[in-house]
C-alpha cells in the first residue's frame, strides 16, 4: 500500500485508491502514519479525532474506527494492530510519502556532503516531487495543522537547498524566477532572500540584488521590528564591494562530471561499436546522437560509450542534463546551459559574458583545439543543442534526445530500439538475481515480453521482484497480466514509465496530443495504421494527419515496420488509453466517430482483452 500525507489524503492499493470512508478514520490514519511503526497511545488518538472534549462514548468509536480503517484495507486490514493502550500501523517508510522525503532529503544531503553535487540535486527534486499540495491538505484539527507547519518547514528548508545546489553548479539565470516566487511567498525567510540576491548578482544584475536586500530590511523593520541576521548581512556587504561569491576556479584538465556506468548495464553491443567506430580516432570534431523512445537506454548507453571514449579526451569530460523531458523541470535555456557548462570547464563566474550569443562564443573558443569530452544529455530538440556545440577543434559531443535531432548538421545519429528478448531477459536475471530465476526461463521471458522489452520497463519489474522474496515468478506474471494495471505496476519509487510517458505526452502539440489519444483507443494492440486511417478518424485532410503521424513517429509514441504504415508500443499505447477521458480542449477536429471511440473505449477494450 501507498499513503500520501503530502497534500490530500490518499492511500493506494494495488493502483487503485483506498475509500477510508469518514473522516474520523481518515484522522486516526493520520496520527498512526505520523508515528508509523510505533505505537500511539489512546488519548493522542482521541484528542485527533474529536476538536473539542472527547464524548463519553469516545473509546468505543475509537475501537470502531479502527474496525473500519482494517476493513478498507482489505488484505492489508492487518496493518493495524492494538499496542498496548494504543495502535499501532505496520508499513514500510518508503511506503508512505512524507517518510520517504525525509529519507531521500537526508541521502541529499549525505550526497552533498560527499561532494556529489549532482545526485544531491536529482534527489532533492525527486523528494520535492512527492508533493501534490499544501500537506495534510483538509485537516484542520490543531494537531494536524502543527505537524503540517512541521512538513511545510521542511519542504521549504529542501527548496533552498536544492537552489543553492543548482546556484553552484552555475544555473543562476535560471532560478531567479523561481527564487523571486519563493521570496514573495515567504518574505521574511532570509535564507530564500540570500538565494535570491546571490543569484541576480551573478547574473550581473547587482542593483537588483541589493535591491531585494532593501526591501527585506525594510520588511523586517516595519513588521517585527528587527534587523537583518549577520550572514545576509555580510552578503549585502560583498555584493556592495563586488566581492562576488564565486566558486573556486579550477582547470577543466583531468576532471571529468560523467555519471557512474551503471554496474547492470546489458546488451548494446553492436550500437557501441558502431558509434565508437564513427569517433574517427578523435582527431576532428565528432557529434554522436542517440534517440529513442522513454525507457529505452538512451543515458545509460551515452554514458558507457563516454567512459569508453573518456581516455582519448584528457583535457575534461563534461556532462550536463538538459532537462528536455524531466517531470517538474522545464527544459534548460541554451543560455543557462552555457553557463553550467563555462563553470564547469574551470571559467570564473565574472569572465562568462551574458547573453547567449556571447556565452555560445566563448564556449566555442574555449574548446577550439581543445580534446575535450562532453555530453549533452536528455535534449529537448535542435534548437536547445545547436548554440551548445563547439565550432572546430578536437572535442567529441554526444547527444541524446527522446526526438530525432534531424535538424542538427554533420551529426551520426543511432535510434535505439527495444531490447530483444535474449537481452531483456539477461537484464532481468542480473538485477533479479540468477537464483531467483533458475529453471524459470518461461517465466522470465513472459515477463519481459509483458514489459514490452523495454529496459526501464525491464529494470523496474526486476528490482520490484528483488525486493519482494515472498514474490514467486508466477505472483509477477499475473499482476503483469492485466493491461488496465500493468503501468502502475512498472513503477518504483521516482522512476516509472507513466511518468516517462506523461512527459513526452505533455511535449506534444494540442492536435498531436488529440490524435495520440484517439489512435490509443481504436487500435488493436500491434495493429498497424496509416495517415488514411487517422484522417479518417480526427476528420482532417490526409496530408496534414500525416505530418502529425510523423510528428509522432519523430517523437518515438509511434513505431514503423514499413514505410507509411504506424503502430504503437504496447506500453505507449497503454499510456494513450489512459487519456482518452482527458477533456478536448482543441477545435474541434474530432469528427463524430472520433467522438465515440473515445467515449466507448471501456467496451472496445473489453472486446480485445
Amino acid at each position: 500500500m501507498y499513503f500520501e500525507l503530502l497534500g490530500t489524503l490518499r492511500v493506494q492499493r494495488d493502483g487503485e485508491r483506498v475509500d477510508l470512508g469518514g473522516p474520523r478514520q481518515q484522522r486516526l490514519l493520520v496520527m498512526l502514519l505520523l508515528s508509523a511503526n510505533k505505537a500511539v497511545g489512546a488519548d493522542r488518538l482521541l484528542e485527533a479525532m474529536w476538536d473539542g472534549e472527547p464524548p463519553v462514548t469516545a473509546r468505543r468509536q475509537l475501537h470502531n474506527a479502527v474496525a473500519a480503517l482494517r476493513r478498507s484495507f482489505g488484505t492489508a486490514k492487518h496493518l493495524v494492530v492494538k499496542d498496548g493502550p494504543g495502535y499501532r500501523i505496520t508499513v514500510d517508510p518508503h511506503g508512505v510519502d512524507a517518510h520517504r522525503f525525509t529519507a531521500m532529503v537526508a541521502s541529499a544531503s549525505a550526497a552533498a556532503a560527499a561532494g556529489r553535487a549532482a545526485a544531491a540535486v536529482e534527489l532533492l527534486e525527486a523528494a520535492l516531487a512527492l508533493w501534490n499540495g499544501p500537506a495534510l491538505s483538509g485537516l484542520d484539527n490543531p494537531v494536524f495543522e502543527i505537524a503540517a507547519a512541521r512538513f511545510e518547514e521542511n519542504r521549504l528548508t529542501a527548496t533552498e537547498r536544492l537552489a543553492a545546489l543548482r546556484l553552484d553548479g552555475g544555473e543562476a539565470s535560471a532560478l531567479v524566477p523561481q527564487l523571486g516566487e519563493l521570496v514573495s511567498g515567504h518574505p521574511l525567510r532570509e535564507e530564500s532572500r540570500k538565494l535570491l540576491m546571490l543569484a541576480l548578482h551573478r547574473c550581473g544584475r547587482t542593483a537588483d540584488a541589493l535591491n531585494a536586500y532593501e526591501q527585506g530590511r525594510r520588511m523586517l523593520r516595519d513588521e517585527l521590528g528587527v534587523d537583518p541576521g549577520a550572514s545576509i548581512r555580510e552578503l549585502y556587504e560583498r555584493i556592495l564591494r563586488d566581492d562576488r561569491p564565486k566558486r573556486r576556479p579550477e582547470p577543466a584538465a583531468g576532471r571529468s562530471f560523467l555519471p557512474y556506468d551503471s554496474a547492470h548495464f546489458t546488451g548494446r553491443a553492436e550500437e557501441l561499436r558502431a558509434l565508437s567506430v564513427s569517433r574517427s580516432a578523435g582527431t576532428s570534431l565528432s557529434i554522436l546522437a542517440i534517440d529513442g523512445m522513454p525507457g529505452v537506454g538512451k543515458t545509460t548507453l551515452a554514458v558507457r560509450l563516454a567512459h569508453q571514449l573518456a581516455h582519448r579526451f584528457p583535457e575534461g569530460h563534461l556532462y550536463l542534463d538538459l532537462h528536455g523531458h524531466t517531470a517538474g523541470r522545464e527544459p534548460l535555456e541554451p543560455e543557462a546551459a552555457l553557463e553550467r557548462l563555462l563553470l564547469d570547464f574551470g571559467l570564473a563566474p565574472d569572465r562568462i559574458p551574458r547573453g547567449c550569443g556571447q556565452r555560445a562564443a566563448r564556449w566555442r573558443a574555449e574548446l577550439a583545439e581543445r580534446r575535450v569530452l562532453v555530453v549533452l544529455d536528455n535534449a529537448l530538440d535542435a534548437r536547445q543543442v545547436r548554440p551548445l556545440l563547439p565550432g572546430t577543434g578536437k572535442a567529441q559531443v554526444i547527444v541524446t534526445s527522446r526526438r530525432r535531432l534531424a535538424g542538427l548538421d554533420g551529426v551520426t545519429a543511432r535510434s535505439l530500439d527495444v531490447f530483444g528478448p535474449p537481452d531483456a531477459a539477461a537484464l532481468f536475471t542480473r538485477i533479479a538475481g540468477a537464483d531467483r530465476t533458475a529453471g524459470r526461463a518461461d517465466a522470465v521471458a513472459e515477463v519481459v515480453a509483458l514489459c514490452g522489452y523495454l529496459p526501464l520497463a525491464v529494470a523496474i519489474a526486476a528490482c520490484r521482484f528483488h525486493n519482494r522474496p515472498a514474490w514467486s515468478l508466477d505472483d509477477l506474471v499475473f499482476r503483469l497480466r492485466d493491461r488496465v494495471t500493468r503501468l502502475a505496476e512498472l513503477s518504483l519509487e521516482d522512476r516509472s514509465v507513466a511518468s516517462r510517458l506523461e512527459v513526452s505526452y505533455g511535449r506534444l502539440p494540442a492536435g498531436q496530443r488529440r490524435l495520440f489519444r484517439v489512435l490509443g483507443a481504436t487500435m488493436r494492440p500491434g495493429e498497424d495504421f496509416d495517415a488514411a486511417d487517422a484522417a479518417r478518424l480526427v476528420g482532417r485532410p490526409v496530408p496534414e494527419a500525416e505530418r502529425s503521424l510523423e510528428a509522432l513517429f519523430d517523437a518515438h509514441l509511434l513505431r514503423q515496420r514499413a514505410a507509411g504504415r504506424y503502430h504503437f508500443h504496447d506500453l505507449v499505447q497503454e499510456h494513450a488509453r489512459t487519456k482518452v477521458d482527458e477533456p478536448d480542449l482543441g477545435d474541434g477536429l474530432l469528427t463524430t466517430f472520433g467522438r465515440t471511440t473515445l467515449a466507448s473505449v471501456g467496451e472496445l477494450e473489453r472486446s480485445i482483452g
